[in-house]
């Protein structure tokens, strides 16, 4: 399992959302490109950067602060918030992401999604997709929500990725909603389940890591790669966990 750090951005800064909530907001200063090389030197493979003002209004508010990454780092980067339109993926790749991560069109016009998988490539589209448990479903089932958390998608988990996997989707970044920024534990069952109903994914989990322990629960799941923000900025998690699951030893800062 890769540990992948994240950062999420608004109007330039590090910030972290409890539960996805922009009134619930931790600011960690305007250092992004300087964490973003601390955590290379640490040894990561991949960062993660979510742009929060595009998730929120749309637009690319913070895509000259992505392609800044992009230049300093060597390390590839994959990046979503914002992303409506085929044209928002294009400009995130010129900007330099490797992968590009897509929300609420994917949970709300799958089948849009589907045709972005043909035209950009299964390695370059990343599902992201937002979960919460629905206790009145029977068994209770994990619905995908869009549009900052706030509508659900017509589909469950289950049924919308039964459409996009035979379609070719290849990564899935899923994260449980009532665990986001909370540190609080990974959703165990749920990276299980995802793993073991489609071996050919690549799953990211995400969420709720708060300790070095979670990331080995979280790694006994079986997932591709955990996404690490809130715990890495504030030091619930070594910088020197990311060394340690990428299998690169870090340097000295």
């Amino acid at each position: 399992m890769k540990l992948i750090p994240a950062l999420d951005l608004i109007d330039g800064g590090v910030v972290r959302l409890a539960q996805g909530d922009y009134d619930r907001r931790t600011d960690y200063g305007d250092d992004a490109i300087d964490r973003a090389l601390a955590y290379q030197r640490a040894g990561a493979r991949c960062l993660h950067v979510v742009d929060l003002d595009s998730a929120k209004g749309g637009g690319h508010a913070n895509l000259a602060l992505i392609e800044s990454l992009c230049e300093a780092l060597t390390i590839p980067v994959q990046t979503g918030g914002g992303v409506r339109s085929a044209g928002d993926i294009e400009a995130r790749l010129k900007a330099g992401a490797e992968r590009v991560v897509v929300g609420s069109v994917c949970i709300q016009a799958p089948l849009t999604f589907v045709e972005w998988l043909a035209q950009f490539g299964a390695d370059v589209l990343v599902a992201g997709l937002d979960v919460k448990k629905d206790a009145n479903q029977h068994p209770p089932g994990w619905i995908p929500r869009a549009s900052g958390w706030l509508e659900p998608g017509a589909l469950d988990l289950y049924r919308l990725l039964d459409l996009l996997v035979p379609s070719g989707l290849l990564h899935v970044l899923c994260t449980d909603i009532d665990r986001d920024g909370l540190l609080m534990g990974p959703s165990v069952d749920l990276y299980r389940d995802l793993v073991d109903r489609y071996p050919t994914l690549r799953v990211q989990a995400s969420g709720g890591i708060g300790s070095s322990d979670d990331l080995e629960t979280t790694q006994a799941t079986g997932v591709d790669a955990c996404i690490v923000g809130r715990a890495l900025l504030e030091g619930q998690v070594s910088i020197d966990e990311i060394g340690r699951y990428t299998g690169i030893e870090g340097e000295a800062s």
